[in-house]
C-alpha cells in the first residue's frame, strides 16, 4: 500500500500573507523615512538660505570707510568675509563650508552643511547635503548716490 499525500491549496498558500506583510512592513518603512527625512531637508534648506541671506546682508554693511568719505560705495572685503563668517559660525555652521566672494558694492555668501538623517540610515543614507546662495549689495537710499533721497 502506498501513501499518497494530498496536500490541499489552502495548506500550500500557508506563509504568504506574512511575507506579503513583512513586504509591506519594509515599503510603510521606507516611505516613512522619506517624509520625516523629506521634511527635516526643507526644513534644513529653508533654514541654510535664510542664514545665507541674513550673512550677506551682514558683509553687505562693511563699508569702505575711505571711500565713503569720498562720496563711492564700496564693500570692504576683508571686513564682509569676516561678518558673513562669525555670523554664520554663531548660526552654527563650520567656518570651512562657507563661501564669501565681494564684487564692487555686492556680496555673494554661498553656504553648504550636512544634515544627518534618521529613518533613512535604515537603507545606508547616512546624510545629505544642503546649499545655500544669497547676495545683497551696499546702498545708501533708493538710487545709490550719497545725498539723493
Amino acid at each position: 500500500m502506498t501513501r499518497r499525500w494530498v496536500v490541499s491549496r489552502a495548506e500550500a498558500d500557508q506563509g504568504t500573507a506574512s511575507i506579503f506583510v513583512l513586504g509591506l512592513i519594509v515599503v510603510l518603512f521606507a516611505v516613512v523615512g522619506l517624509v520625516a527625512d523629506g521634511g527635516r531637508s526643507v526644513n534644513a534648506r529653508v533654514a541654510i538660505m535664510d542664514n545665507a541671506e541674513q550673512a550677506a546682508r551682514v558683509a553687505a554693511n562693511q563699508l569702505d570707510a575711505a571711500d565713503l568719505s569720498a562720496g563711492v560705495i564700496t564693500i570692504d572685503q576683508d571686513d564682509a568675509a569676516a561678518a558673513a563668517t562669525a555670523f554664520l559660525v554663531a548660526a552654527g555652521y563650520d567656518a570651512g563650508r562657507a563661501n564669501v566672494e565681494v564684487d564692487g558694492n555686492q556680496v555673494t555668501v554661498t553656504v553648504d552643511d550636512q544634515v544627518p538623517t534618521t529613518l533613512l540610515q535604515l537603507a545606508g543614507i547616512r546624510s545629505f547635503t544642503v546649499h545655500g546662495e544669497a547676495s545683497a549689495r551696499a546702498a545708501l537710499g533708493i538710487n545709490d548716490e550719497l545725498g539723493a533721497p
